[in-house]
């Protein structure tokens, strides 16, 4: 029962941040099940942990898909910001010390490359998918579990918000992608560390929402 819960919870939340349910959406657990081709049971735990998770919220008759309100929004970029900026940081450090392979160095230029690709097939879905993919690699190379598991919270609730109204946005080209990637490769912890403070701030300024 509990890996059928745990199957449950990352079943439900690929379809939260794929865009399947978009914010306000009402879920049922009976329609989950049947969504799933699961019993309540294990529905209802995985509920609990989207709950946790404040990916949903209970309104006494099943539950919610959550929004970000402009203040959360403003309080998880701020959050966002400092810990990719950290991310980036303890990565340089990293590569400076020699504890990062080409492999990985090879695996986040795919990664930002991928972005560009995206974004210039006219794909803002696949653009902001690539996007989170290379944020994610960025937090896997920090070296820190804690760091990344944060990340991945606050990743999960912009992806609700951002794939509701991604048709919405045109301009998704990562500015700064290319300068945090090169400070990583050059093992400057500090360039680094601007770098992606500049490119929150960015995407923040361009878009009004902070969801990149």
């Amino acid at each position: 029962m509990h890996n059928q819960a745990e199957l449950a919870y990352r079943r439900l939340r690929e379809r939260l941040m794929d865009g399947h349910y978009t914010p306000g959406d009402r879920l049922t657990e009976l329609g989950i099940c049947e969504d799933l081709g699961m019993s309540r049971t294990p529905v209802r735990e995985a509920l609990r942990r989207l709950q946790s998770d404040g990916l949903v919220a209970s309104t006494g008759r099943g539950v919610v898909v959550s929004s970000l309100s402009p203040q959360e929004m403003l309080h998880a970029t701020q959050l966002h910001g400092a810990l990719d900026a950290l991310a980036a940081k303890l990565a340089a450090t990293a590569q400076r010390d020699g504890q990062l392979s080409p492999a990985q160095l090879s695996g986040l230029k795919d990664a930002s490359h991928r972005v560009e690709e995206q974004a210039e097939a006219g794909d803002p879905a696949g653009a902001w998918r690539a996007n989170l993919d290379f944020h994610m690699m960025l937090a896997r190379l920090s070296g820190n579990p804690l760091l990344e598991a944060a990340l991945d919270r606050i990743w999960a609730r912009f992806a609700i918000v951002s794939l509701s109204n991604i048709n919405r946005r045109r301009d998704l080209t990562p500015r700064q992608h290319d300068a945090i990637v090169s400070a990583i490769i050059d093992g400057d912890p500090e360039r680094a560390e601007a770098a992606a403070a500049d490119h929150v701030r960015e995407a923040a300024a361009m878009y009004g929402d902070g969801h990149r």
